[in-house]
């Protein structure tokens, strides 16, 4: 394998970080953690596979991952308001069980993983079975820019957008003619869905495991980015790399270790030296949220 063949995944793994960083946002401006998002991508993963071993219809596997996504989403966030409980530590521990469903699916094997040729991408070019096949016959990674662009216009430039963070950071604010409660879970539906692609673009990389705690390093650029979409995504460059790199390890345990554990020490070092804001925005004028457009 040529040395430079494992770069070719940084812009897969660029992609899904910066569609995860999206659907923090939208988790988060709804008043949910974006921790739930880890959740969602495991959901997505899991009726990605399953959806392919039902039907082997790629297309028709793309819906039924929409459709755990949302459920998850949902679920989450009816569970999250019954039981009034700290969003953050109810939403890791919910994410859970998608993430250990997943983790179960690989080791019994799946035809998404395994099938010849990979499903999803463009057949019948020149560049079948070559190294650049993934990038250029792909479309999804083709849709990823313009799918985290809509999502952040949507929040930032819309009134459904503008509502939600309204809503989002001041849960009691009440505007006659709206309810709260659906914005807010139309948010994390939204965001449930923005990490489909993700899983997508994601479900052949490392064969041997499952891509988990992606969800934990988009929120971790969210956070040092304060709350923007174009330096989350920027941000999210540094971890995508990091997990490209790790094929240079060969057979060096110590190499490999290190690799494995460099995405999540950047994210720590994210939120070390970028972070100046907590978890949750206060309700002050740069928020976004003018109520004379509500």
């Amino acid at each position: 394998m040529s040395a430079w063949v494992p770069l070719l995944s940084i812009p897969i793994e660029w992609a899904a970080l910066a569609l995860l960083v999206v659907a923090c946002l939208y988790w988060e401006r709804a008043g949910f953690s974006g921790l739930g998002v880890e959740g969602a991508f495991a959901s997505g993963m899991v009726g990605l596979a399953l959806g392919y071993e039902w039907t082997s219809s790629y297309p028709l596997a793309l819906l039924v991952a929409a459709g755990f996504a949302a459920a998850f989403a949902l679920a989450a966030g009816g569970l999250l308001r019954a039981f009034r409980t700290d969003t953050a530590i109810g939403a890791l521990a919910l994410s859970l069980v998608p993430v250990c469903a997943l983790q179960i699916l690989y080791r019994s094997g799946l035809a998404i993983t395994e099938g010849t040729p990979p499903p999803g991408l463009i057949r019948g070019t020149d560049l079948d079975g070559t190294y650049a096949e993934d990038l250029a016959m792909n479309p999804v990674l083709w849709a990823a820019p313009f799918v985290v662009a809509l999502a952040g216009w949507t929040l930032r430039h819309t009134p459904f957008g503008l509502r939600v963070r309204a809503f989002g950071e001041n849960p009691a604010w009440r505007v006659p003619g709206s309810r709260p409660a659906l914005y807010r879970f139309g948010a994390i539906v939204l965001g449930a869905l923005w990490t489909v692609p993700a899983a997508a673009l994601l479900a052949r990389t490392h064969l041997e495991s499952p891509p988990l705690a992606l969800g934990i390093l988009a929120l971790a650029c969210v956070i040092a980015s304060r709350w923007s979409v174009l330096g989350g995504v920027l941000l999210a460059a540094g971890p995508a790399i990091a997990r490209s790199c790790r094929p240079y390890a060969g057979d060096h345990p110590g190499w490999a270790i290190a690799l494995e554990i460099l995405p999540y020490l950047l994210g720590l070092s994210y939120l070390a030296l970028l972070s100046r804001r907590a978890l949750r925005v206060s309700f002050a004028p740069r928020a976004g949220t003018d109520p004379d457009l509500l």
